[in-house]
């Protein structure tokens, strides 16, 4: 396979992931991470420390202290520096060793760690992992819009990101993969005639799903090089409990490799609604992100290994449950590192083809020096229909 189309592999001096390197990615969950804590976070075959000051500042260090190697993330953090648990050698957020009990005290200022630019956004943590100065942190206009902004907690999966990124750009997979939860919520009519295409676009790529029986039509907007953005109809609780019918919801997610084969999906959600139903819906869906968190790898195991079939799974489960599930079994069912050479590709795979396409000029590019193109945003997307 030619280099520039080895989208897979994102280790430190491949091709793919000096791509990705050149891009904030998400590496946390804001939330999950409270002052003076530190956590390790593995991100494209590399280890680092991220923490966050007793004040609430962000940090992303090295995994290892300089002295002997000891993971930081088994210290504790002090103010906003990270001292080392083994012989308790302190760093400070810039990486500059300034404490080493014991030692002379000219030793210390000789001594640093590598440190990364990390900020927070739409209640995720992210982190720009490549050489040079980082550019400005990307922004998505459609999520700083008044309603419920939240952030769900990130799945990790035992495949390769790139599974998951295809199956984003790709409009008409809905149909079969998702069929069993469709059809437990009677919507079986409104997916039976779907037609696909493709466009090119300054961000990235549209994939639009043209439906003969149901209107208006929906896109898949895919971001380069790892996003994707939907809008979904979703119930929201009244102030009394009941379901509010048709509200709109924004979710974009990113796909994140975590090594060659395994990833982090990150996935933040803004409902269109504002007033007492807020609070409702937010304690509704964090019970439920609660209750399945997990279970799209438990289920979608036993399923892959034959144990037993989607249409098994117990009729209490939610939609939103059961599409995870459909999801995981059809992308982690592909193997943890697809092999792409071997695929036949049709017309409805158009937005599939497309986004592949432009990873392969954009790492042309990137091999040849020349420069990378600068994707844009716009406040409002075209095709976000309501």
């Amino acid at each position: 396979m030619e280099i520039y189309r080895d989208f897979e592999h994102t280790g430190p001096g491949t091709l793919a992931g000096r791509y990705m390197r050149a891009f904030w990615q998400p590496v946390y969950r804001a939330e999950d991470l409270k002052p003076g804590r530190a956590v390790p976070i593995r991100i494209m075959s590399e280890d680092f420390t991220l923490y966050r000051g007793e004040g609430g500042a962000l940090h992303l260090v090295g995994p290892r202290c300089a002295h002997r190697g000891t993971h930081l993330s088994t210290g504790w953090v002090e103010g906003d520096s990270i001292r080392c648990r083994y012989h308790g050698w302190k760093y400070e957020g810039s990486g500059q060793c300034v404490e080493q009990p014991g030692e002379e005290t000219a030793f210390a200022p000789k001594v640093n760690i590598r440190t990364y630019p990390v900020k927070e956004y739409l209640g995720l943590i992210f982190a720009y992992l490549g050489e040079g100065a980082a550019p400005p942190l990307q922004r998505y206009p459609q999520f700083e819009q008044p309603g419920l902004l939240f952030a769900i907690p990130p799945e990790t999966w035992p495949c390769n990101y790139f599974n998951r990124l295809d199956n984003d750009a790709d409009g008409f997979h809905v149909v079969f993969t998702h069929m069993e939860s469709i059809r437990r919520v009677g919507k079986t009519h409104e997916y039976s005639k779907r037609i696909i295409s493709a466009e090119i676009t300054p961000y990235g790529v549209r994939t639009t799903n043209h439906h003969a029986n149901i209107k208006p039509d929906d896109d898949l907007h895919s971001f380069m090089p790892n996003a994707n953005q939907i809008r979904v109809a979703t119930g929201v609780a009244s102030a009394k409990g009941a379901l509010e019918s048709q509200v709109w919801e924004d979710r974009i997610t990113w796909a994140v490799p975590v090594d060659d084969e395994t990833s982090l999906r990150f996935e933040v959600n803004l409902v269109h609604t504002t007033g007492p139903a807020v609070e409702a819906f937010e304690k509704s869906r964090r019970a439920e992100l609660e209750r399945v968190k997990g279970l799209a790898n438990d289920w979608g195991e036993k399923i892959l290994k034959g144990a037993l079939s989607i249409e098994d799974l117990d009729r209490s489960m939610s939609t939103y449950e059961i599409f995870r599930i459909e999801d995981y079994i059809c992308q982690v069912g592909q193997g943890r590192i697809s092999n792409r050479t071997q695929e036949r590709l049709a017309h409805l795979d158009a937005g599939v083809v497309l986004r592949r396409k432009l990873w392969e000029r954009e790492l042309m590019a990137l091999a040849d020096g020349k420069p990378l193109t600068q994707w844009e945003i716009p406040e409002s997307l075209n095709g976000i229909r309501a």
